[in-house]
């Protein structure tokens, strides 16, 4: 009976200390908190297409921000201020009104379109809004890449509190005493990392067979991620430095353990091949849950993941 008391009241000071980030005014790492709109906001200065900055902003919780207030406006134009060499516009949502276009004689590149006819967002004939370095609303082609900003109010911001990360979908294995979630979009392994990191969490690192049993069953049961060059493959948190001349490649973990050390080390077959020798960044192999070498800066699924103590 004291044993059930005990356990309890610590699970109790352990759900206590941690509320949500509508209390604690803290969200991802890489977010801005502004107490007079009571959300946070996070200025992407990488640039993309309308449709992908949409996808971006929902991986991490958030939407592309909509300039409802003033508010809203001058967090973006603080934020836009530090950038000097980042152009002139950047991409926000939809506010239902109609505005000018941004481009006085609008240039069509037929080339491009024809090789981007699967991306519905360039059929859209009105354009997409955005905001310029001196708060005004307009619109421009929804093909062009630009910076964009994500908003998410503080009641709305994603928190996992048994797993203690800013994010969704999280799948807690008992077995091993981990969260996993995989991110319903590609990235490259850089991005994959700083993602995780954002949340809380990190790039899965295998530690023990069971982790492996734990992670082969995760990747085999979550539907497909849209749009990676590879279904099968996702971003792990190991990789090798690019050898200095005869130097052998040694691939370790992101807390620098070799992967002997961190406890797990079973490459699928014929693994790691190194391919056109750019292959220096670790995944995981769907199939057989095992290790595989991919290049760096393409994009593939990936897994984040978090030790529950």
């Amino acid at each position: 009976m004291w044993k059930y008391i005990v356990f309890a009241f610590c699970s109790l000071l352990v759900f206590a200390a941690a509320p949500p980030p509508s209390e604690t005014h803290r969200y991802r790492t890489d977010y801005e908190y502004n107490k007079r709109t009571n959300a946070f906001y996070k200025l992407h200065i990488e640039v993309n297409r309308y449709g992908r900055s949409q996808d971006v902003c929902r991986i991490e919780g958030a939407q592309l921000m909509v300039p409802s207030t003033d508010e809203d406006i001058a967090q973006l134009h603080g934020m836009f201020k530090y950038y000097p060499d980042l152009g002139d516009y950047v991409w926000v949502g939809n506010d239902g009104q109609q505005h000018e276009s941004a481009e006085v004689s609008p240039i069509i590149d037929l080339t491009r379109l024809e090789s981007m006819m699967d991306n519905s967002d360039l059929l859209d004939a009105t354009g997409c809004d955005v905001v310029t370095r001196k708060g005004e609303i307009d619109t421009l082609p929804c093909y062009h890449r630009l910076p964009f900003i994500c908003k998410v109010e503080a009641k709305d911001a994603p928190y996992d509190r048994h797993c203690d990360v800013y994010g969704k979908d999280y799948r807690y294995y008992q077995s091993v005493g981990s969260c996993y979630a995989i991110p319903k979009i590609p990235y490259s392994w850089p991005q994959a990392y700083d993602d995780c990191q954002a949340q809380g969490a990190h790039l899965v690192v295998l530690n023990s067979q069971a982790e492996h049993d734990a992670v082969y069953n995760l990747t085999n049961t979550e539907p497909h991620v849209p749009g990676a060059r590879a279904y099968y493959f996702f971003f792990a948190g190991y990789r090798a430095d690019v050898p200095v001349g005869n130097a052998t490649v040694v691939f370790k973990t992101i807390f620098n353990q070799t992967l002997e050390e961190a406890g797990y080390n079973g490459w699928s077959e014929n693994e790691p091949n190194n391919a056109q020798g750019r292959e220096y960044c670790g995944s995981i192999f769907k199939n057989d849950g095992k290790l595989n070498d991919l290049e760096c800066a393409h994009e593939f699924g990936y897994i984040c993941e978090k030790e529950v103590h």
